[in-house]
């Protein structure tokens, strides 16, 4: 029960329901502004985050807690979040996050700072606001507002195609209801994270390449994504653990061991299941019922499924936070004024990986020539490579099975035949795609009008299938780099810069970039009703054998926007035969093509600016 003075400050928030103040463009810190009530305050900022500040007027924490969260015991958690002691005086202004608030209270201050929003059938439709600037609000930022969790932002691009991570003014998005908090008409309960960060350490590239692993036949279940999961944790033990409960038909190797910790590696994933096995005493992993509860150690989590106040989750999302709002994509209708330089994995005397006579750098070269030929056809845009074959060039094979190459060479001045040293080949690959970087920067190309895309297949737990992206990280890409030696030197693109060096903000702008672009070029693959990997297709890191990295070729390579896009499983049966297809490689290269345009669309028709068709 409340007290009085408690029930009479609810009716006044409940009854007052001024509207949003909308403040001149000259302002700098300011869009616009809400009085709740007489003690409550929320602005939204120029940064796009929405600053709710209350005045205590002589209550206690645990009042003020109450009367704003509907829990006393949460007082802890809003001091910590100012940074205060126990005592609090009528003079402090506190602070308190968004989600955190009653559901009453936020819809009140969402509706009053975004007029212009409002429940639909599908769920709650957001009417984008912006300041004095063009870009408006992230994906991220809109994702923890309604859903409670900026990792959540992916989910809503997906209900909102050709949508980037960064929007403009009016632009229209649709948060689908199943994402919803319980403010906004769903019945998920938000948490705010705690304003601390922990970076994680870069760890170089091991001396290792993709190939078969011995796990050659198809598992008998192949993974699915099952929408958004329910943890729940233990930490009050000396190895804290998350609970999962197996819903019908998942199995424990994919929907925990893959799913959950982020292994996709065969003896990776064999090594997670059987410390999982271990860990809850299983006796049987075929034998599991519907509904058990199955404990997950907490540091084998992905950060995205940690508790809302874990230092990794906490850093996570804030690397995601800063590196979206840094992506700032330019517009290029046709793709006019862009440079793509495309990079066929492997090559030469590296096959990279092979199953069943399927070798990875022979298929990856095959569609990079298709979607070469297809950028020139259909657009404006220049395209560069890293590599050739010195016999059949970019000449598509019209059949499904190829004739292995080996007489790729990288394209530096001099040429670099691909049957010596391997670890070279990588090397010169992104010498050569930061020399064409700097040349396309140098005639006058923005930098957001370069693109890099390294083509692979890979080679993975036989359960998997589809298509991956892997970009760089920012927190394995901070620093400078330099390689040396003879072979190196004798080239013109590394004489005329040997170092390499990345800023914490090229870091996160670059992640920030290349998560967009990744993530419209696996929305048009699956568009094109090609498989895409069930869980986290879009990654900034490669895990393996308990170390992750960056790939060297998108790592040390300036180009803002790269990527690595992993087009299928050779280790997966039905990926195997569809690669050794003409019609699926042509269709892949198709709809490569389709999500870079995408990414690049222009949304401003008759010189307003107007939200993607949905």
């Amino acid at each position: 029960m409340y007290n009085s003075p408690v029930r009479k400050w609810w009716v006044w928030a409940v009854v007052v329901h001024l509207p949003a103040i909308l403040l001149a463009e000259s302002s700098s810190k300011t869009i616009a502004v809400a009085s709740i009530t007489p003690e409550l305050r929320a602005s939204l900022t120029s940064e796009y985050l929405i600053d709710v500040v209350v005045t205590p007027h002589g209550d206690a924490w645990t009042r003020l807690a109450k009367r704003v969260t509907g829990d006393a015991e949460r007082w802890h958690d809003i001091a910590a979040f100012n940074k205060a002691g126990d005592n609090l005086t009528s003079e402090q202004r506190v602070r308190v996050p968004l989600s955190m608030l009653r559901p009453e209270l936020q819809k009140q201050i969402v509706a009053s700072l975004f007029p212009r929003d409002g429940v639909t059938g599908k769920g709650w439709r957001h009417v984008v606001a912006g300041g004095a600037g063009i870009e408006g609000e992230s994906l991220w930022n809109i994702a923890e507002w309604f859903t409670g969790r900026g990792e959540r932002y992916a989910a809503i691009r997906t209900a909102n195609p050709g949508q980037g991570l960064s929007t403009r003014t009016g632009d229209v998005i649709l948060i689908p209801r199943e994402l919803l908090t319980a403010a906004f008409g769903g019945e998920v309960e938000g948490r705010n994270a705690p304003k601390t960060a922990q970076a994680r350490k870069s760890e170089d590239d091991p001396d290792e390449r993709p190939s078969a692993d011995g796990h050659d036949a198809d598992a008998p279940v192949e993974v699915r994504s099952a929408g958004l999961p329910s943890l729940t944790y233990d930490r009050s033990v000396a190895e804290p653990f998350a609970v999962y409960r197996l819903q019908k038909g998942e199995a424990l190797y994919s929907s925990v061991a893959i799913r959950f910790t982020g292994r996709v590696y065969s003896k990776d994933v064999g090594d997670v299941l059987e410390r999982l096995v271990k860990f809850n005493g299983i006796d049987d992993v075929a034998r599991i019922p519907v509904g058990h509860p199955v404990k997950i150690p907490m540091e084998l989590l992905l950060p995205e499924y940690r508790p809302a106040d874990d230092p990794a989750r906490v850093a996570d999302e804030a690397t995601k936070r800063a590196s979206a709002k840094l992506a700032k994509r330019a517009r290029a209708r046709g793709l006019a004024g862009v440079r793509v330089i495309l990079d066929a994995g492997h090559g030469g005397r590296d096959v990279g990986a092979i199953h069943d006579g399927v070798s990875e750098s022979s298929y990856v070269y095959d569609v990079m020539c298709r979607l070469k030929r297809i950028i020139e056809k259909r657009s404006a845009a220049a395209v560069s490579t890293t590599t050739k074959s010195a016999s059949d060039g970019y000449d598509v094979v019209d059949s499904d099975a190829l004739d292995p190459q080996d007489d790729h060479v990288v394209l530096t001045t001099p040429k670099y035949a691909l049957d010596d040293d391997t670890t070279v080949g990588v090397n010169l690959r992104w010498y050569l795609a930061n020399s064409i970087f700097r040349r396309a920067v140098k005639r006058g190309v923005p930098r957001e009008k370069v693109v890099f895309l390294s083509l692979h297949a890979d080679s993975l737990h036989p359960a998997l299938r589809g298509t991956m992206a892997y970009i760089p990280g920012s927190d394995y890409v901070t620093g400078s780099y330099e390689k040396s030696g003879g072979v190196y030197l004798a080239r013109a693109e590394v004489r005329e810069a040997p170092t390499v060096r990345h800023t914490e903000k090229e870091s996160l702008t670059a992640e920030g970039l290349s998560r967009d672009l990744a993530e419209s070029i696996v929305d048009a693959i699956e568009s094109k009703g090609l498989q895409v990997h069930a869980f986290n297709p879009v990654r900034d890191n490669v895990v393996r054998n308990g170390r992750e990295w960056v790939p060297a070729v998108i790592r040390y390579n300036l180009v803002p926007t790269r990527l690595l896009l992993e087009i299928c499983n050779l280790g997966n049966a039905r990926d195997r035969a569809l690669m050794k297809t003409k019609a699926y490689r042509q269709k892949m290269a198709e709809a490569i093509y389709e999500g870079l345009v995408a990414f690049y669309a222009d949304r401003e028709v008759g010189g307003a600016v107007v939200a993607a068709s949905r």
